[in-house]
């Protein structure tokens, strides 16, 4: 009969036990999505508030191509990330399935959205199309936290939630005015790249 050693025992316990835990909660890979996405497009936006201020018709135009280009650049920041997923433990959990087609159809919607906006700005030759998409977009962020809020079963999320929902309507009121996109940024900041952040120091530590 073979006698394990007790420390042996409890080590491997303790292992099977975390792994257990890890089975009930896993970790939830959205973090470096929330914090990328939010450096991406708050920088887009500060950088679309400086050139509204310059006010002259090749602004306007470098506006439209920082929003393009932004967005181009998303593309392999996502193919990046999500190689790098499939490393951490928990990835191919269920619940991070299920967030990640939640954010996933949100992103599509948000680009039919951005496209729209363009479109009718441009055959409308009005720049009111443009000026509600923040207010959209963070409608739609809100739809997102309220469903990644339900599925992980986090209570911190539904306050990103109303949060963005909350600025939605805030963004309505500066709409139209230069500063529009400088608040829009600090609120991507608040509700995407700080959560983001935080995850992703929250993983580290759990690793």
């Amino acid at each position: 009969m073979l006698i394990l050693d007790s420390n042996f025992s409890r080590d491997d316990l303790a292992f099977l036990r975390t792994l257990a835990e890890a089975g009930r909660h896993p970790q939830l890979t959205c973090g470096p999505y929330f914090l990328a996405a939010g450096l991406v497009y708050a920088v887009a936006s500060f950088l679309t508030w400086g050139l509204s201020l310059v006010g002259t018709p090749l602004a306007t135009r470098a506006i439209l191509w920082t929003w393009i280009a932004s967005t181009i650049a998303w593309g392999p920041i996502l193919w990046w990330l999500s190689r790098c997923e499939t490393h951490i433990a928990g990835a191919t959990a269920t619940i991070n399935h299920a967030i990640s087609t939640v954010w996933t159809g949100m992103g599509q919607a948000m680009g039919v959205l951005f496209l729209c906006c363009a479109i009718l700005t441009w055959r409308l030759e009005t720049p009111v199309p443009w000026t509600v998409l923040p207010s959209i977009i963070l409608a739609v962020y809100g739809a997102g936290w309220t469903a990644t809020g339900l599925i992980s079963r986090q209570g911190w999320m539904r306050l990103m939630a109303i949060g963005s929902l909350a600025a939605a309507i805030l963004l309505a009121f500066v709409s139209g005015r230069p500063e529009t996109f400088f608040v829009y940024g600090g609120v991507l900041v608040l509700l995407l790249v700080v959560p983001g952040w935080w995850m992703v120091r929250k993983g580290a530590r759990v690793s």
